[in-house]
């Protein structure tokens, strides 16, 4: 059985990011703070190379800068609204959920289960142990083991106080990145079914719908300039016509010279007869 991730194309569920922003913006936001974990990573691995931490924990941080090359291509082709690119990416966030859970979970069980709330300071490096001396010289702390009962107490009534809220929170960031899995195959859905465009919450549907509606104050306020400029016209019309009406109609007048003038210009055109000559 071969399986394939172009096959695993789901259907659209959400068509805002929390009923709030444009889903495409949505998605964005969601690539981002994945973007700034996995930049998070490169300080742990700093630290890792130091001499501070365990083998899980050099694999989770260097694996956090591999993936933040991977994060940053996601992240332009949530920006190039296609389709293929934009489930590539679903599908890269994903992968690097059930991973990151992986490892969660590991850290959970050594948590929970490895390390003991006695209240007992680790010294985890060579490092640590040079400044807790130092300090200890100084007076400035208690030898490790002082106090151990008192310790003890306190860190586990600390830990029994504390244990439900931190299970809560890393339930709520697990179905949290549930929801952004939703959203980015939502998101890559609605491209694949060109209905991107159409949804309540894109801008360009918003000008889209302003335009087949009459576009709103902006366009009857340009209509009511477009009525005022063509009024000036009409008034300027009016007044360029109103001299040549006058001067037509004074025309007729100097052409009406009365009998003399008509008698002139028939003894003109008598006399013009009588000067001809066949000669």
């Amino acid at each position: 059985m071969r399986l394939s991730v172009r096959r695993f194309q789901p259907d659209a569920v959400v068509a805002t990011f929390l009923g709030l922003l444009d889903i495409k913006l949505g998605c964005e936001i969601i690539i981002l703070f994945a973007l700034i974990n996995k930049v998070a990573g490169v300080y742990g691995l700093i630290m890792l190379v130091l001499g501070v931490g365990t083998l899980s924990q050099f694999l989770f941080y260097a694996y956090s800068v591999i993936t933040l090359i991977v994060f940053a291509w996601a992240l332009r082709a949530i920006k190039s609204e296609t389709a293929y690119r934009v489930l590539l990416a679903a599908h890269i966030y994903l992968a690097d959920h059930l991973i990151q859970t992986l490892f969660h979970y590991i850290f959970y069980y050594r948590y929970w289960y490895e390390v003991k709330h006695d209240g007992k300071r680790e010294l985890n490096s060579q490092a640590q142990k040079d400044i807790f001396n130092l300090a200890l010289s100084r007076n400035e702390t208690e030898p490790l083991g002082a106090h151990s009962d008192a310790a003890a107490a306190l860190a586990n009534r600390v830990w029994a106080e504390e244990k439900g809220y931190a299970v809560g929170v890393t339930l709520i960031g697990f179905l949290l990145k549930v929801y952004f899995i939703v959203v980015l195959y939502s998101y890559a859905a609605h491209l694949r079914n060109s209905s991107y465009h159409s949804l309540p919450l894109t801008s360009r549907a918003h000008r889209a719908r302003e335009a087949r509606s009459g576009g709103g104050p902006q366009v009857a306020s340009q209509a009511d300039d477009i009525d005022l400029d063509l009024h000036d016209v009409d008034e300027h019309v009016d007044a360029a016509a109103a001299p040549s009406a006058s001067s037509s109609s004074s025309a007729p007048r100097a052409g009406n010279g009365g009998p003399g003038t008509k008698a002139a210009a028939g003894k003109g055109k008598g006399d013009d007869h009588d000067d001809f000559s066949w000669d």
